[in-house]
Protein backbone atom coordinates (compact mmCIF):
# COMPACT_ATOMS: atom_id res chain seq x y z
CA UNK A 1 0.00 0.00 0.00
CA UNK A 2 1.69 3.69 -0.87
CA UNK A 3 2.14 5.86 1.96
CA UNK A 4 0.25 9.19 1.19
CA UNK A 5 -1.15 12.09 3.46
CA UNK A 6 -3.75 10.68 5.12
CA UNK A 7 -5.33 9.62 8.51
CA UNK A 8 -3.30 8.19 11.32
CA UNK A 9 -6.21 7.79 13.36
CA UNK A 10 -4.10 4.92 15.19
CA UNK A 11 -2.35 7.28 16.79
CA UNK A 12 -5.41 7.12 19.71
CA UNK A 13 -6.47 3.92 18.09
CA UNK A 14 -3.58 1.99 19.51
CA UNK A 15 -2.75 3.75 22.72
CA UNK A 16 -6.23 3.04 24.14
CA UNK A 17 -5.60 -0.43 23.36
CA UNK A 18 -2.14 -0.30 25.23
CA UNK A 19 -3.92 1.08 28.23
CA UNK A 20 -5.95 -1.55 28.43
CA UNK A 21 -3.02 -4.11 28.44
CA UNK A 22 -0.78 -2.21 30.75
CA UNK A 23 -3.96 -2.84 33.24
CA UNK A 24 -3.77 -6.19 32.42
CA UNK A 25 0.37 -6.92 32.12
CA UNK A 26 1.18 -3.79 34.78
CA UNK A 27 3.73 -2.97 31.14
CA UNK A 28 5.89 -5.94 31.36
CA UNK A 29 6.61 -5.31 27.79
CA UNK A 30 7.56 -2.06 27.53
CA UNK A 31 10.98 -1.55 27.05
CA UNK A 32 11.70 1.85 28.04
CA UNK A 33 12.13 2.62 31.75
CA UNK A 34 9.80 4.63 33.49
CA UNK A 35 12.48 7.48 34.10
CA UNK A 36 13.51 6.93 30.63
CA UNK A 37 9.75 7.83 29.82
CA UNK A 38 8.76 10.29 31.95
CA UNK A 39 9.00 14.23 31.09
CA UNK A 40 8.73 17.26 33.58
CA UNK A 41 5.63 18.86 32.94
CA UNK A 42 5.82 22.73 32.02
CA UNK A 43 5.16 25.07 34.81
CA UNK A 44 2.56 27.68 33.91
CA UNK A 45 -1.07 28.94 32.72
CA UNK A 46 -2.63 26.39 30.55
CA UNK A 47 -5.89 24.34 31.59
CA UNK A 48 -3.70 21.22 32.64
CA UNK A 49 -3.40 22.89 35.65
CA UNK A 50 -6.67 23.23 36.53
CA UNK A 51 -7.52 20.42 39.55
CA UNK A 52 -7.27 16.60 38.20
CA UNK A 53 -7.34 17.86 34.77
CA UNK A 54 -4.86 16.18 32.52
CA UNK A 55 -4.06 16.56 28.43
CA UNK A 56 -2.25 13.95 26.34
CA UNK A 57 -1.50 14.73 22.96
CA UNK A 58 -1.38 12.28 20.34
CA UNK A 59 0.38 12.84 16.85
CA UNK A 60 0.81 10.38 13.68
CA UNK A 61 3.56 10.76 12.03
CA UNK A 62 3.43 10.45 8.07
CA UNK A 63 6.52 8.62 7.43
CA UNK A 64 7.55 6.02 4.77
CA UNK A 65 6.07 2.21 5.02
CA UNK A 66 8.66 -0.01 7.36
CA UNK A 67 10.47 3.62 8.27
CA UNK A 68 10.40 3.56 12.46
CA UNK A 69 12.19 6.47 13.41
CA UNK A 70 9.50 9.03 13.40
CA UNK A 71 10.18 11.65 10.95
CA UNK A 72 7.35 13.36 9.20
CA UNK A 73 4.56 15.38 9.50
CA UNK A 74 2.20 15.24 12.20
CA UNK A 75 -0.84 14.43 9.69
CA UNK A 76 -3.22 13.66 12.93
CA UNK A 77 -3.29 15.72 16.02
CA UNK A 78 -5.37 14.74 18.56
CA UNK A 79 -5.62 15.68 22.54
CA UNK A 80 -7.29 13.94 25.13
CA UNK A 81 -8.31 15.83 27.95
CA UNK A 82 -9.06 14.11 30.86
CA UNK A 83 -11.43 16.72 32.58
CA UNK A 84 -11.98 17.76 36.77
CA UNK A 85 -14.28 15.48 38.54
CA UNK A 86 -18.25 15.46 36.80
CA UNK A 87 -17.35 16.55 33.82
CA UNK A 88 -17.09 14.53 30.19
CA UNK A 89 -13.56 14.13 29.09
CA UNK A 90 -12.73 15.59 25.63
CA UNK A 91 -11.50 14.47 22.70
CA UNK A 92 -10.01 17.39 20.47
CA UNK A 93 -9.04 17.78 17.20
CA UNK A 94 -6.92 20.29 15.65
CA UNK A 95 -7.17 20.21 11.76
CA UNK A 96 -3.74 19.40 10.09
CA UNK A 97 -3.69 22.47 7.88
CA UNK A 98 -4.34 25.20 10.59
CA UNK A 99 -2.43 28.18 9.25
CA UNK A 100 0.15 28.99 12.43
CA UNK A 101 3.53 31.10 11.89
CA UNK A 102 6.05 28.64 12.94
CA UNK A 103 9.17 30.31 14.70
CA UNK A 104 11.62 31.17 12.21
CA UNK A 105 9.85 29.00 9.20
CA UNK A 106 7.12 31.35 9.14
CA UNK A 107 3.40 30.85 8.24
CA UNK A 108 3.05 27.24 7.48
CA UNK A 109 0.69 24.33 8.18
CA UNK A 110 0.75 23.28 12.03
CA UNK A 111 1.61 19.74 10.42
CA UNK A 112 4.81 20.92 9.94
CA UNK A 113 5.86 22.21 13.08
CA UNK A 114 7.20 18.60 14.35
CA UNK A 115 8.89 18.70 11.15
CA UNK A 116 11.09 21.72 11.89
CA UNK A 117 10.99 20.99 16.06
CA UNK A 118 10.18 18.53 17.25
CA UNK A 119 7.34 17.47 19.60
CA UNK A 120 8.93 20.54 21.73
CA UNK A 121 7.66 23.22 18.61
CA UNK A 122 4.41 21.56 18.25
CA UNK A 123 3.57 21.68 21.90
CA UNK A 124 4.02 25.33 21.48
CA UNK A 125 2.14 25.69 18.98
CA UNK A 126 -0.96 24.13 20.06
CA UNK A 127 -0.48 26.26 23.75
CA UNK A 128 -0.49 29.74 21.59
CA UNK A 129 -3.88 28.36 19.26
CA UNK A 130 -5.40 27.01 22.22
CA UNK A 131 -4.11 27.91 25.76
CA UNK A 132 -4.25 24.36 26.10
CA UNK A 133 -0.79 22.99 27.90
CA UNK A 134 0.33 19.53 27.00
CA UNK A 135 1.07 17.10 29.56
CA UNK A 136 2.54 14.08 27.95
CA UNK A 137 2.92 13.09 24.05
CA UNK A 138 2.35 9.90 22.14
CA UNK A 139 3.90 9.75 18.40
CA UNK A 140 2.63 6.87 16.29
CA UNK A 141 3.60 5.32 13.12
CA UNK A 142 1.64 4.80 9.86
CA UNK A 143 1.92 1.23 9.76
CA UNK A 144 0.45 0.92 13.41
CA UNK A 145 -3.65 1.80 11.83
CA UNK A 146 -3.48 -1.06 9.82
CA UNK A 147 -1.55 -3.64 12.33
CA UNK A 148 -4.10 -3.06 15.27
CA UNK A 149 -7.67 -2.97 12.84
CA UNK A 150 -6.42 -6.26 12.18
CA UNK A 151 -5.53 -7.49 15.10
CA UNK A 152 -8.90 -6.83 16.49
CA UNK A 153 -10.58 -8.86 13.73
CA UNK A 154 -11.86 -5.52 11.79
CA UNK A 155 -14.07 -2.51 12.84
CA UNK A 156 -17.62 -2.22 11.89
CA UNK A 157 -18.27 1.49 10.28
CA UNK A 158 -21.21 2.71 8.44
CA UNK A 159 -20.73 4.55 5.21
CA UNK A 160 -23.23 7.82 4.97
CA UNK A 161 -22.35 8.74 1.46
CA UNK A 162 -20.67 7.29 -1.65
CA UNK A 163 -16.68 7.44 -0.82
CA UNK A 164 -14.44 7.23 -4.38
CA UNK A 165 -11.29 8.57 -4.30
CA UNK A 166 -8.27 6.85 -5.48
CA UNK A 167 -5.86 9.11 -3.57
CA UNK A 168 -7.00 7.42 -0.54
CA UNK A 169 -8.06 4.12 -1.58
CA UNK A 170 -11.65 4.63 -0.60
CA UNK A 171 -14.12 2.94 -2.29
CA UNK A 172 -17.59 2.78 -0.68
CA UNK A 173 -21.10 3.02 -1.63
CA UNK A 174 -23.13 3.62 1.89
CA UNK A 175 -23.87 0.75 3.73
CA UNK A 176 -22.09 -0.62 6.88
CA UNK A 177 -19.07 -2.61 6.49
CA UNK A 178 -16.73 -5.05 8.84
CA UNK A 179 -13.83 -2.90 7.61
CA UNK A 180 -10.06 -4.01 7.76
CA UNK A 181 -7.22 -2.27 8.61
CA UNK A 182 -6.53 -1.04 4.69
CA UNK A 183 -10.03 -0.29 4.14
CA UNK A 184 -10.24 1.75 7.27
CA UNK A 185 -7.87 3.55 6.66
CA UNK A 186 -8.66 4.57 3.19
CA UNK A 187 -12.21 5.64 4.90
CA UNK A 188 -10.44 7.89 7.58
CA UNK A 189 -7.96 9.35 5.02
CA UNK A 190 -10.84 10.05 2.24
CA UNK A 191 -11.05 13.99 1.47
CA UNK A 192 -13.17 14.05 -1.41
CA UNK A 193 -16.64 14.85 0.20
CA UNK A 194 -18.27 18.55 0.43
CA UNK A 195 -16.31 19.64 4.10
CA UNK A 196 -12.70 18.86 2.90
CA UNK A 197 -10.46 18.15 5.80
CA UNK A 198 -12.83 18.89 8.33
CA UNK A 199 -15.16 15.63 6.99
CA UNK A 200 -11.98 13.80 7.30
CA UNK A 201 -11.54 14.67 11.20
CA UNK A 202 -15.36 14.01 11.73
CA UNK A 203 -14.44 10.30 10.48
CA UNK A 204 -11.09 10.08 12.68
CA UNK A 205 -13.34 10.57 15.77
CA UNK A 206 -16.28 8.18 14.31
CA UNK A 207 -14.00 5.63 14.07
CA UNK A 208 -12.34 5.80 17.46
CA UNK A 209 -15.85 6.14 19.20
CA UNK A 210 -16.37 2.48 16.84
CA UNK A 211 -13.20 1.17 18.01
CA UNK A 212 -13.54 2.19 21.78
CA UNK A 213 -17.18 1.00 21.82
CA UNK A 214 -16.53 -2.32 19.79
CA UNK A 215 -13.11 -3.97 20.79
CA UNK A 216 -12.33 -2.46 24.26
CA UNK A 217 -13.83 -4.94 26.42
CA UNK A 218 -12.38 -8.47 28.20
CA UNK A 219 -12.42 -10.40 24.59
CA UNK A 220 -9.18 -7.73 24.01
CA UNK A 221 -6.96 -10.38 26.40
CA UNK A 222 -6.66 -13.31 24.15
CA UNK A 223 -5.47 -10.61 21.34
CA UNK A 224 -2.93 -9.08 24.30
CA UNK A 225 0.80 -10.51 22.96
CA UNK A 226 0.18 -9.68 19.79
CA UNK A 227 -1.12 -5.83 20.29
CA UNK A 228 1.40 -5.45 22.84
CA UNK A 229 4.15 -6.62 20.34
CA UNK A 230 2.46 -3.85 18.14
CA UNK A 231 2.14 -1.11 20.32
CA UNK A 232 5.35 -1.30 21.51
CA UNK A 233 7.19 -1.33 18.45
CA UNK A 234 4.65 1.54 16.66
CA UNK A 235 4.61 4.38 19.48
CA UNK A 236 7.07 6.56 20.44
CA UNK A 237 6.40 8.53 23.91
CA UNK A 238 6.84 10.16 27.24
CA UNK A 239 4.00 8.09 29.57
CA UNK A 240 5.08 6.61 32.71
CA UNK A 241 3.27 3.52 33.96
CA UNK A 242 1.21 5.91 35.90
CA UNK A 243 -0.09 7.34 32.54
CA UNK A 244 -1.06 4.35 31.29
CA UNK A 245 -2.48 2.80 34.24
CA UNK A 246 -4.41 6.00 34.59
CA UNK A 247 -5.72 5.99 30.85
CA UNK A 248 -6.46 2.57 31.78
CA UNK A 249 -8.67 2.62 34.89
CA UNK A 250 -10.92 5.65 33.07
CA UNK A 251 -11.44 4.07 29.79
CA UNK A 252 -12.20 0.50 32.09
CA UNK A 253 -14.91 1.92 34.23
CA UNK A 254 -16.13 5.01 32.03
CA UNK A 255 -19.02 4.76 29.69
CA UNK A 256 -16.60 5.90 26.58
CA UNK A 257 -19.00 8.52 26.51
CA UNK A 258 -16.50 11.42 25.24
CA UNK A 259 -17.41 14.58 23.99
CA UNK A 260 -15.29 15.00 20.19
CA UNK A 261 -14.94 18.50 19.31
CA UNK A 262 -12.65 20.03 16.41
CA UNK A 263 -11.35 23.12 16.53
CA UNK A 264 -13.40 25.68 14.57
CA UNK A 265 -11.89 27.14 11.31
CA UNK A 266 -12.60 28.58 8.17
CA UNK A 267 -10.89 26.74 4.96
CA UNK A 268 -9.20 29.13 3.09
CA UNK A 269 -6.71 29.81 0.09
CA UNK A 270 -3.57 31.59 0.35
CA UNK A 271 -0.71 31.95 -2.59
CA UNK A 272 -2.22 28.46 -3.79
CA UNK A 273 -2.20 26.52 -0.44
CA UNK A 274 -4.98 25.13 1.25
CA UNK A 275 -5.34 26.50 4.83
CA UNK A 276 -7.83 26.24 7.84
CA UNK A 277 -7.93 29.60 9.13
CA UNK A 278 -8.34 29.57 12.93
CA UNK A 279 -8.93 33.01 15.28
CA UNK A 280 -6.83 32.25 18.46
CA UNK A 281 -9.03 33.95 20.64
CA UNK A 282 -11.99 32.39 19.09
CA UNK A 283 -10.85 29.30 19.57
CA UNK A 284 -9.93 29.64 23.10
CA UNK A 285 -13.24 31.15 23.52
CA UNK A 286 -14.86 28.37 22.18
CA UNK A 287 -12.74 25.47 24.36
CA UNK A 288 -13.43 27.17 27.60
CA UNK A 289 -16.84 26.70 26.97
CA UNK A 290 -16.01 22.74 27.44
CA UNK A 291 -12.80 23.39 29.59
CA UNK A 292 -13.75 25.42 32.25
Amino acid sequence: MNKAKGCFIAVVVVFFIGLLLALIFILPNITQSDEERVSSDTDGGGFSLSLGAKNYLFAGIDEREGSEDFKGRTDTIMIYHISDWGKKDLLISIPRDTRVNLDGHGWNKINAAYVYGGEGMLKDEIYELTDIRVDKTMLINFDGFIKIIDALGGVEITVDEPMHDPLSGADFEPGTYVMSGEEALAFARNRKTSKGDFDRVDRQKYLISEVLRQKLNASIIFKAPELISIFNEETKSDFSTIDYLTFGTILLFSDKDIERITLPGQSQTIDGISYVIVDEEEAKEFLRGYMD
